[in-house]
């Protein structure tokens, strides 16, 4: 009987660690659409409005983006935009 006490525990121990882990990942995934979005609003407000100001908004939502982004190709993708944005924007001095 203690026997099977221990493994139900066990199970509802597991079960509600690997639940906090997959709310943890429908958050960090809202989140970073909700950074996309704003990295998509600073290069409108660039793309309208080219100033030192709006593109430095720019480089720091895409750092966000690129700190949220998974490893692999995409991000290394994204470095290199990154890093050209601001070549872009070193301009405006």
């Amino acid at each position: 009987m203690k026997f099977s006490k221990i493994y139900i525990l066990s199970f509802l121990l597991l079960t509600a660690v690997a639940c906090e882990d997959e709310k943890d990942e429908a958050s960090n995934a809202l989140n970073c659409a909700s950074v996309m979005a704003e990295m998509d609003a600073a290069n409108e407000a660039f793309e309208a409005n080219a100033t030192k100001a709006n593109c430095e908004e720019v480089i720091e939502k895409a750092e966000a983006v690129y700190n949220c982004m998974p490893d692999g190709p995409e991000k290394m993708e994204m470095k290199e935009d990154l890093d050209s944005i601001r070549g872009t924007c070193d301009l405006f001095s």
